[in-house]
């Protein structure tokens, strides 16, 4: 028998996703300053470990803008207050090194429940692939 409830969990939390992904393209440092746990810890594909304060940050300082930010998510696991995304984003960075290529990689971000709603606690990110401006995708 499906659980009603978590196919209600999984249809907030498909939202929030894109909401999130959204923000990011918008420089919404508000409205991701509101989607994220203040321990929100962020594994970075730079090699960096964020927190929330880092991370909006530097946002707000504009070393991290995003021309695009798009995610297609491919699993959501619900337990209890906890729920677990996974899937694919193809991003491009509007500054860095990566400026202008579109970048493929693989996430997962961990949920928590907040109060009535939810808040991004974790996140993992890493390269899948590059575009070259010479050669196509770099893997």
């Amino acid at each position: 028998m499906a659980d009603p409830n978590r196919s209600a969990i999984e249809a907030e939390i498909e939202k929030l996703e894109h909401d999130e992904a959204a923000a990011r393209v918008a420089g919404d440092t508000d409205q991701l300053d509101a989607l994220w746990s203040d321990e929100l810890i962020i594994n970075a594909t730079e090699n960096i470990i964020y927190t929330k304060d880092h991370f909006l940050m530097r946002m707000r300082g504009t070393q991290i803008r995003f021309e695009s930010f798009e995610r297609t998510i491919s699993r959501i696991a619900a337990k209890g207050d906890i729920v677990i995304t996974t899937g694919n984003e193809s991003i491009i960075p509007a500054n860095g090194p990566d400026a202008g290529k579109s970048v493929f990689c693989s996430y997962m971000n961990v949920w928590i429940r907040a109060g009535a709603g939810w808040q991004l606690l974790g996140r993992q990110v890493a390269v899948i692939a590059r575009a070259s401006s010479t050669s196509g995708w770099v893997f």
